[in-house]
């Protein structure tokens, strides 16, 4: 199978109406953790795109404990060579990225650890050189693709998540979930208070005077 559709197969099983109540409680946990779901909000459709990607690849369901990919690689439903494509998978980086671009693959570089990454299998009009975005590689028969969700970043929030990621190095890797989570959300509240320097509505957030 292509990439794709290891992709499509794991969303079919756990987004489907028999997960309906487990995906109630997720988007009320997304939301309480400060994500955003109206679909008032711009970007309404990458938003919706974020959560699903977190539901399947970082929150346990209630009654297992585990993670709908780890559920789906235990699967005895799959062949040895699935679950070692699903196995793989949950070695996943989740992160905020740069985009450079190279000659048949698309450069990148995670905003907090400095590393570097080839990924293939990226539509040519999908990034452009200088884009910052929070995404998730996987790893893919020794290739690195992108899951397919993204959250990008306008260039007025640039510095700020630069100067917040290379603080983040010197206190530890544990700091940068909280960080991805907060860059998403200035993102939405400035989306919202377009019209004053989101510096300002930054350090409105930090205060705590901006929700």
């Amino acid at each position: 199978m292509e990439f794709q559709e290891y992709i499509e197969r794991l969303k079919t099983t756990f987004i489907s109406d028999a997960y309906a109540d487990e995906i109630k409680k997720a988007k009320q946990e997304f939301i309480a953790h400060g994500g955003e779901l109206g679909s008032e909000i711009d970007g309404y459709e990458e938003a919706l795109d974020i959560f699903f990607d977190w539901y399947l690849f970082e929150r346990p369901q209630l009654r297992e404990g585990l993670t709908p990919l780890i559920l789906f690689s235990r699967s005895n439903d799959l062949s040895d060579e699935d679950r070692k494509i699903y196995s793989d998978f949950l070695g996943y980086t989740h992160s905020i990225f740069i985009i450079r671009k190279s000659a048949s693959n698309v450069k990148v570089m995670d905003m907090f650890t400095k590393k570097k990454y080839l990924v293939a299998g990226v539509p040519a009009a999908l990034l452009e050189k200088g884009d910052m975005a929070e995404a998730r590689l996987l790893l893919f028969l020794g290739e690195y693709r992108f899951s397919g969700a993204f959250c990008f970043y306008p260039e007025s929030i640039h510095s700020i998540i630069k100067t917040e990621a290379a603080q983040a190095r010197k206190t530890g890797a544990e700091n940068f979930p909280p960080l991805i989570t907060k860059f998403r959300r200035l993102k939405t509240v400035w989306s919202r208070c377009s019209r004053m320097d989101v510096k300002k509505i930054y350090t409105l957030m930090e205060e705590g005077r901006i929700a």
